[in-house]
């Protein structure tokens, strides 16, 4: 797990490092080095690298909390490339298991309301993959996660994401809304 947790950080340094010069001068995902498949992401706004903290969670079912001593405090760390629609996000936190996860998910947040001259909030969806729950009664090392994304961002470099997960009990989910800071640089 030692090795995992290491690698995410180091993926983390490096793309924040390498965000503020190559990313920044094109208007694409991953600056010159995008793919040419990945190339039509681009929307309207340009793309803005964000540093995450994981800083909160609720679940839905409050008896599970007491039964199963759930972690509703999930701090960690992480970073979002976004231009508003598309979220490549990666980071690690503490669950509610109280292991730590490691996680990799793309959100897609097609409806778009621009609110101010400044800030607008976007809503869609994010999968992709965390591992840290191999504790559970399946017991997987790394388990598919998805939920709905309320995604609000700034020009003030300051933002904040919203995840929604729904209960799903054929395979052992509790619901929760989580809570992201996110801070652009």
């Amino acid at each position: 797990m030692k090795n995992i947790i290491n690698l995410a950080c180091k993926v983390i340094l490096a793309l924040g490092i390498s965000s503020t010069s190559a990313l920044a001068a094109d208007n694409q995902a991953f600056g010159e080095a995008t793919p040419a498949w990945l190339q039509g992401m681009n929307g309207e706004q340009e793309w803005k690298t964000w540093g995450v903290l994981p800083v909160y969670t609720r679940h839905f079912d409050r008896q599970a909390v007491i039964d199963d001593d759930l972690n509703e405090n999930n701090y960690g760390l992480g970073i979002e490339r976004s231009n508003g629609r598309w979220h490549w996000m990666l980071g690690a936190y503490r669950n509610s298991l109280r292991d730590t996860s490691v996680y990799a998910q793309l959100g897609w947040t097609p409806l778009q309301w621009q609110f101010s001259e400044k800030a607008s909030i976007s809503l869609g969806a994010a999968a992709g993959l965390v591992s840290g729950y191999q504790n559970t009664d399946k017991g997987y090392p790394i388990v598919p996660a998805g939920g709905f994304l309320v995604s609000l961002e700034t020009d003030y470099y300051v933002g904040l994401n919203l995840f929604i997960v729904p209960t799903i009990q054929a395979v052992d989910v509790e619901g929760f809304v989580a809570a992201q800071l996110k801070f652009t640089f």
